[in-house]
């Protein structure tokens, strides 16, 4: 028998042992080339005295098992530490991602587009406003609008328009019909209103990205977006026959505007189709109109400033 160093701890050991009594590390030179003492072979003591004891048997894979466990442990440990780092770092340059957009310098804006983000802002606002007072006034088990306070919503929009332009241009009638439109309380009102908005925004540009607002606001999936907006542009052209461009009829078209079974879902999609739609109008107007409604910015923000001192 002689002794050799545990190469993990460095206590002096038989190298007959299966572990080190120390540590409880195996053992390698007598992992190669013993094998299991249920063949009857020699299995290395814990005492180096060269006797076969089972208990020096059981110490060792107990020993054996705790080493293993122990190594495990750390492993895992080491691995969360890693993990940790990992996610540290991440943060760290999430934090200096933060400080890079807070230094960078902000996208300049035109004082054009200042003016129309803030006149789409005010229009939404005053349909919030027109809505909570039609609220208001509503018991409770009658929260939704009406296709009569849609008109009401509607009318309040239009006034906006010719109190600033004397006139409401037909991208932002052709929102206020087709907005009403989901509200109507039958199919044929609803197929009333579209060919209205059909024959106010005939030629009309920027027809297209009010259609595309609606679509959207409704959740119209990409054919039917790109067919109605096929369609009203073939329809504004074309008149009657244009009714079955793209193999799309006025009752089609009707159909997208379905109402559901619930009231306050329909009110929901009504504000949505309403708010968008004329924001999207504003867009297609502005250059046309852009002196008078910068105006109405000016003239508003003045006043405030006045009411405050």
């Amino acid at each position: 028998m002689a002794m050799i160093k545990c190469s993990e701890c460095g206590k002096d050991i038989s190298d007959k042992a299966a572990v080190c009594i120390g540590c409880g590390a195996p053992i390698a030179s007598v992992i190669a080339d013993s094998t299991s003492i249920y063949a009857g072979q020699k299995v290395g003591d814990l005492n180096g005295d060269g006797k076969i004891d089972f208990e020096d048997f059981k110490i060792a894979l107990s020993r054996s098992k705790q080493y293993a466990a122990d190594k495990i442990e750390a492993t895992v440990k080491l691995g969360k530490q890693k993990l940790q780092s990992a996610k540290e770092k991440d943060t760290a340059a999430v934090v200096e991602l933060a400080k890079s957009f807070e230094t960078a310098a902000p996208v300049e804006q035109t004082a054009s587009q200042i003016n129309r983000s803030k006149f789409q802002s005010a229009l939404a606002s005053t349909i919030d406003v027109r809505f909570a007072e039609i609220m208001a006034s509503k018991k409770e088990t009658e929260a939704y609008l009406t296709y009569i306070d849609a008109q009401i919503l509607t009318a309040k929009v239009r006034g906006i328009f010719k109190n600033v332009l004397n006139v409401t241009p037909p991208q932002a009638e052709a929102a206020c019909l087709l907005s009403e439109a989901v509200l109507a309380p039958s199919m044929q009102e609803k197929q009333k209103l579209i060919k209205a908005s059909v024959g106010v925004s005939g030629g009309a540009a920027g027809i297209g990205v009010v259609i595309g607002a609606i679509g959207s606001a409704l959740g119209w999936g990409a054919p039917a977006l790109m067919g109605a907006v096929t369609f009203f542009k073939g329809a504004t052209i074309a008149g009657p026959i244009g009714w079955g461009v793209a193999g799309l009829s006025l009752a089609a078209i009707a159909g997208y505007f379905a109402s559901t079974s619930n009231n306050q879902t329909d009110t929901e999609r009504f504000l949505r189709v309403l708010k968008s739609s004329t924001a999207r109008a504003v867009d297609a107007i502005w250059e046309q109109y852009e002196t008078e409604l910068s105006n109405t910015v000016t003239q508003a923000a003045s006043s405030d400033a006045a009411g405050t001192k």
